[in-house]
């Protein structure tokens, strides 16, 4: 009779004492109540100030209720204009707010980037919809390997220069054979082109998955249905479609195979 609708007594808020629940602090403060203990109006207290939705709303089974000129989910932010208009200020071109990678505030996008300081914008535009970042390759903050280094990026397209195409440039013009021949040469017998072991990034570079680490390897670049194994001069890595991986053998010392 405690268990709410996942099945949690009390929606673990509190103990279930002779068929009903007993709400966590209830008799203090009343912040945990319901049936089910299933709210808990501690949600709403800010961080900052200590207060109940910053004192500018009421809170009901935790969730702010704002007064006129304040929005937030604790009602921390001061804004004259309606919370209809708000959303829509926010609203990107696909129908989400701030295309699901920044915060609404005021109607004003402030978008996540994975740098916590900003400083390199991958993720732009008034409603964070151009990521950069779907130009690369392999996603490293600090390589300026757009568009495989054959085209500009363009709020996250990239358009290539003459004589490339592909999703990121990676594909010559020249090449008598399309995209998708020249990515099933380089696959061989691999599932992935040249040799990709992993998670497939793009058509030129993997990551290598190894237990609970994950790290970065770069295995091979197809152009034109031909591999260039990585990293160049690295004899390690071999073979048509860079079948081959020496590097497997070794410890983390660099040791082959214990030795």
């Amino acid at each position: 009779m405690c268990k709410n609708s996942q099945d949690i007594i009390c929606s673990g808020a509190g103990t279930c004492q002779c068929g009903r629940c007993q709400c966590a602090n209830s008799e203090e403060n009343g912040l945990v109540y319901g049936k089910f203990c299933e709210c808990d109006d501690r949600e709403c207290i800010d961080d900052e100030t200590g207060e109940i939705c910053t004192g500018h709303g009421k809170c009901y089974c935790g969730n702010c209720y704002c007064e006129a000129g304040w929005h937030g989910d604790k009602c921390e932010f001061q804004c004259d204009i309606t919370p209809w208009e708000i959303k829509k200020r926010c609203t990107s071109p696909d129908g989400k707010i701030c295309s699901n990678r920044g915060t609404c505030v005021c109607g004003e996008c402030t978008c996540h980037d994975v740098d916590p300081t900003g400083d390199w914008g991958d993720i732009h535009g008034d409603t964070c919809e151009c990521d950069e970042r779907n130009c690369k390759a392999v996603y490293d903050r600090y390589s300026d390997d757009f568009c495989s280094g054959h085209g500009q990026c363009n709020c996250g397209r990239c358009d290539c220069k003459e004589g490339w195409t592909g999703k990121k440039c990676e594909h010559p013009h020249s090449c008598p054979m399309s995209v998708e021949e020249s990515t099933k040469k380089c696959q061989g017998n691999s599932d992935l082109p040249c040799s990709g072991r992993g998670k497939h990034i793009s058509g030129r570079i993997f990551m290598s998955f190894k237990g609970t680490s994950i790290k970065t390897i770069l295995i091979g670049r197809c152009e034109c249905g031909q591999c260039t194994c990585f990293p160049p001069g690295d004899n390690r890595v071999h073979g048509k479609n860079c079948e081959c991986d020496d590097r497997q053998c070794e410890n983390a010392d660099g040791d082959v195979c214990g030795d």
